[in-house]
């Protein structure tokens, strides 16, 4: 019974030894608790930018197409041997150059007959002319001369026309691409001979939304980007606007004609577009730098000054973001010209944080900057 007692006693005096370090530990945790809510965050050092309306161009960008001003796949219009190759792939030719002959033994050999059949036609319709004359020959003996002189006539001029076509010519002035035959192959009817492309001028074709495409009109200047890693551009301007809008992307295709004596653009090459629309907009920007993306919403932080402590402070303020333009991003609601927004280090800010101003040089925003390969 005493060894009952005594283990008793001994859980009491153990529980209450407990409950004592737990009430002074929780009053330890209630004092910090309390301490960390009367002392505020440590000053951060930031960069600030004050936000302001700037000039942007109206702009609109694409990814377009170029095609060649005139291009075509050459190919057989009639049936015959390769006999003669008078092209080299790649080369410049002229309109009306023979690039390639087809053997035509056979056709000059029926225009051959063909003609003394009309030699023959000839002479016997003007003979037979003479005849009528003197009444000596009926009217309907000289209509079928005519009708057989007319029909060599006809004869002739066909078999004239398919040995022309058996010169194959450039229809324009180009560039050939690949040639896509050899001496001696059997060329069908429309068999693929070699591409010409003319692309002293060519076109870009690039897709508008129907959004902009009432912006959209003839003559409005167009920048091309000619795709070769540098920064080079070719200049030109809207020359022609779809008539319809395609059901599927509901783009229309806007085309724009560009000189290109220098060869710079090639026929398939993806180019960049830029249509300067109408006269510079009006936008309040601040650094894209400034912006704090969240699910929620994006913020700023707005740096105000603390009047009676004489010091700055961050407040937190909700934006409704616009276009982003090079290193800016506009501003269409929450702020006005004039505020001053932390532009580096708001990632570390918060709500009604004490901030310090600093007074190191920031780097330059620009609205179309470009970064040099390091």
């Amino acid at each position: 019974m005493t060894k009952v007692k005594s283990s008793i006693i001994a859980a009491a005096s153990l529980l209450g030894v407990f409950v004592v370090v737990a009430g002074i530990k929780a009053t330890q945790v209630m004092a910090m608790i309390e301490a960390g809510k009367n002392t505020p965050a440590p000053s951060e050092t930031v960069s600030t930018f004050t936000a302001e309306v700037q000039h942007w161009p109206n702009t609109y960008t694409a990814m377009g197409t170029v095609e060649a001003s005139e291009g075509i796949m050459i190919t057989a219009e009639v049936a015959g041997k390769v006999k003669q190759i008078n092209f080299k792939s790649g080369e410049q030719v002229k309109k009306g150059t023979v690039i390639l002959i087809q053997e035509s033994g056979n056709e000059q050999a029926q225009l051959n007959a063909a003609e003394a059949r009309l030699r023959l036609a000839k002479s016997n319709h003007e003979r037979l002319v003479e005849l009528r004359k003197r009444n000596t020959v009926s009217q309907s003996e000289l209509d079928t001369a005519v009708q057989q002189m007319e029909s060599a006539e006809g004869d002739v001029g066909d078999l004239q026309a398919t040995l022309e076509k058996k010169l194959v010519r450039a229809p324009f002035d180009g560039r050939l691409g690949i040639r896509q035959i050899d001496l001696g192959e059997d060329l069908q009817v429309g068999g693929a001979i070699v591409s010409l492309q003319a692309t002293n001028s060519v076109r870009v074709n690039f897709p508008v939304p129907q959004f902009w495409l009432v912006q959209m009109n003839r003559g409005l200047p167009v920048e091309v980007n000619v795709g070769d890693g540098s920064d080079a551009t070719m200049k030109g301007q809207i020359t022609a606007i779809g008539a319809e809008i395609s059901t599927a992307t509901r783009n229309a295709i806007v085309q724009s004609y560009l000189n290109n004596e220098k060869s710079q653009l090639i026929p398939g090459m993806a180019v960049e577009t830029k249509v300067t629309l109408s006269d510079p907009q009006e936008v309040l920007a601040v650094p894209s730098t400034a912006v704090i993306y969240a699910p929620f919403g994006d913020t700023v932080f707005v740096i105000e000054k603390d009047k009676k402590a004489g010091t700055f402070k961050a407040r937190q303020q909700f934006v409704r973001l616009g276009k982003a333009r090079g290193d800016f991003i506009e501003i269409v609601d929450g702020l006005k010209a004039g505020d001053v927004v932390a532009s580096a280090g708001a990632f570390k800010l918060l709500n009604g944080q004490t901030v310090t101003v600093s007074t190191k040089p920031v780097p330059e925003y620009k609205l179309d900057p470009t970064p040099a390969d390091s």
